[in-house]
């Protein structure tokens, strides 16, 4: 069964969005702070190459609540994938909620599956254990050309965030929206943004590189620190923003050998990332890089 409702926008009156200008007063939660980037970008401790077919063009990653098990979501058909990290990215269960779509992001919150559509349809999935998962749609006021890209979880909104594109070849402010999970309502002003601009000045341009600017394909909340990570195909950018100015805190250059279309991002609970790109000649890929601790 699918239901469709039509979400109103939500005017919040007070400090929700997180911006350098608007920044959240009251902070809770996340005592883990770090002074660089917690990663070795270049050395994964674990490659999983997504050997079906299925997973060649994933979109999508979020982390479940077994360890080792992420759902992942692929480009043109709206089927959630339940892959294991320990069994060599393995299908251990699939989730068919449509048949068609170009859906862009998924997110496991508490006994739902979410996945968000491009043109910032919310699909909302209920007892999705069963053949004909119970489906609930939420159109909100995102656009087809807004490109949504990335979807995740903010535990301290209680919240979906939702990544935009938007043009990789304009340099416009790149967009976070909030989708609030208590009014099913979205958030009209934006939490975070990114300035393309600002990271090309923190990360230049290489003679290989194209005329593009940095456009949100993934995002996801630290679980130790509350950064929020938000990765680029486009330029093959990793953007870190502090989650209570909306400030970059850091900005680094992927490698594109290893990542060649990265679109999905997650942390497991003790802080490792798992990135995963699109296999553009050959398999979809699943990266695990080790937590630093920095004391």
């Amino acid at each position: 069964m699918v239901t469709v409702i039509f979400s109103l926008v939500l005017l919040v009156v007070g400090p929700v969005a997180a911006t350098a200008a608007n920044p959240l007063p009251c902070w809770t939660g996340y005592t883990v702070q770090t002074d660089s980037l917690p990663y070795n970008l270049q050395n994964p401790s674990v490659v999983i190459n997504l050997v079906s077919e299925d997973l060649k063009e994933i979109s999508g990653l979020s982390p479940t609540d077994e360890p080792g098990i992420f759902c992942a979501i692929a480009d043109e058909r709206g089927e959630i994938f339940f892959i294991d990290g320990n069994g060599g990215g393995a299908i251990v269960q699939r989730v068919l909620f449509r048949d068609k779509g170009d859906f862009e992001g998924v997110e496991k919150v508490g006994k739902c599956l979410y996945a968000a559509k491009s043109n910032g349809d919310v699909f909302e999935m209920a007892c999705w254990e069963k053949n004909n998962p119970q489906t609930t749609v939420y159109k909100t006021s995102i656009t087809k050309t807004d490109n949504v890209e990335g979807l995740c979880y903010d535990s301290l909104r209680n919240a979906l965030l939702i990544a935009c594109k938007g043009e990789p070849d304009s340099a416009y402010l790149r967009k976070v929206y909030a989708f609030d999970l208590r009014s099913k309502q979205l958030i009209e002003t934006p939490v975070f943004t990114v300035d393309p601009l600002e990271v090309n000045r923190l990360v230049a341009y290489s003679d290989e590189d194209k005329a593009h600017f940095f456009s949100p394909s993934g995002i996801a909340v630290h679980p130790l620190n509350g950064d929020v990570y938000i990765v680029s195909s486009a330029l093959k950018r990793l953007v870190v923003l502090d989650y209570k100015t909306g400030k970059i805190r850091f900005a680094v250059r992927l490698n594109k050998k290893l990542l060649p279309q990265p679109e999905g991002i997650a942390f497991d609970r003790a802080g490792n990332l798992y990135l995963s790109s699109e296999g553009k000649q050959g398999e979809g890929l699943l990266y695990r890089f080790d937590f630093l601790k920095q004391y």
